[in-house]
């Protein structure tokens, strides 16, 4: 991977995904740990690509939001964050959590699944717009198709005159999915996504694409974890995107939802990293050319 030649300072950007904050007090241990470990490699920049929680609670948006304002990531030019299925769809996640009564948890799916199919565009909007909200000093000066500050997605932010982030969201699926029970599907608008991947400032900059779920074939995710872990976490129009991505080959694409750590290549050789373990995370450094480190 390789940029044009610059003479300023090289960029650092750290990613992580997937914490998950709020499941038990041992995993949120295990994420201020490793957000430590991320202030201390100093990077100029935080990308965290989904389930910053794990059921969209207040009390745990504010906990983390805490937490990344003490290690000096809370402002735009600091931070950027995305929506991942655990932060939007409370009234499915909101007993998903270590030390919860499980068997109440699963008897009660009859009557999610029939909120499921209740749930709509405003209900989203609604969720999307709380998200938001608990994390609004991430969103100055950013680039967006519209002028609705609670849902701003997709965006472009330009980190400097080198690097543009072009930040999606990728839960935009219920409302248009009439079978995706474990509210863990993706999807993602192709004509908002087109629009925003044909801005003008993009050009010239090292551009790199955030979204939550995975762009692996959902194949390939069935041999690994079976048929029914592929059907659920996939990407409902994943070859849509991936062909519109082909268009402007973007340097890199970042992602989580599926828990692991590796880096893989879409489309026409696309770097993508997904840093889905939140045990792990990555550390990109451009200069004249692209260093990528993960974490141990």
């Amino acid at each position: 991977m390789s940029v044009n030649p610059v003479e300023s300072s090289p960029m650092k950007i750290a990613h992580f995904s997937d914490l998950h904050y709020g499941f038990s007090t041992e995993r949120d241990a295990w994420v201020e740990h490793r957000l430590i470990q991320v202030q201390r490699a100093h990077p100029d920049h935080l990308i965290l690509s989904g389930d910053l929680s794990q059921s969209g609670r207040a009390d745990e948006f504010r906990a983390l939001a805490a937490w990344l304002c003490r290690c000096g990531f809370s402002t735009s030019d600091r931070l950027t964050v995305l929506p991942g299925n655990h932060d939007l769809y409370n009234f499915f996640f909101k007993d998903f959590h270590a030390g919860g009564d499980f068997y109440r948890k699963w008897r009660r799916i009859p009557r999610t699944a029939m909120k499921i199919h209740a749930y709509d565009q405003p209900h989203y909007e609604k969720d999307l717009s709380f998200f938001v909200h608990n994390f609004r000093n991430a969103f100055h000066s950013i680039l967006t198709l519209n002028d609705r500050e609670t849902d701003p997605y997709p965006f472009i932010k330009l980190l400097d005159e080198r690097v543009a982030l072009i930040v999606l969201d990728s839960n935009r699926c219920l409302p248009r999915i009439s079978r995706n029970v474990f509210c863990s599907n993706g999807y993602v608008d192709p004509g908002s996504v087109e629009r925003i991947l044909a801005q003008k400032e993009l050009a010239g900059r090292f551009k790199i694409v955030a979204l939550h779920h995975h762009l692996l074939p959902a194949s390939v995710v069935s041999r690994r974890e079976g048929r029914l872990f592929g059907a659920a976490t996939r990407l409902i129009n994943r070859r849509e995107l991936v062909a519109l991505l082909d268009r402007i080959r973007p340097d890199l694409v970042l992602h989580g939802h599926y828990h692991r750590q590796e880096i893989y290549q879409i489309g026409r050789a696309i770097p993508v990293m997904n840093n889905g373990d939140y045990r792990k995370w990555g550390l990109i450094e451009i200069t004249d050319h692209v260093t990528i480190t993960t974490s141990d």
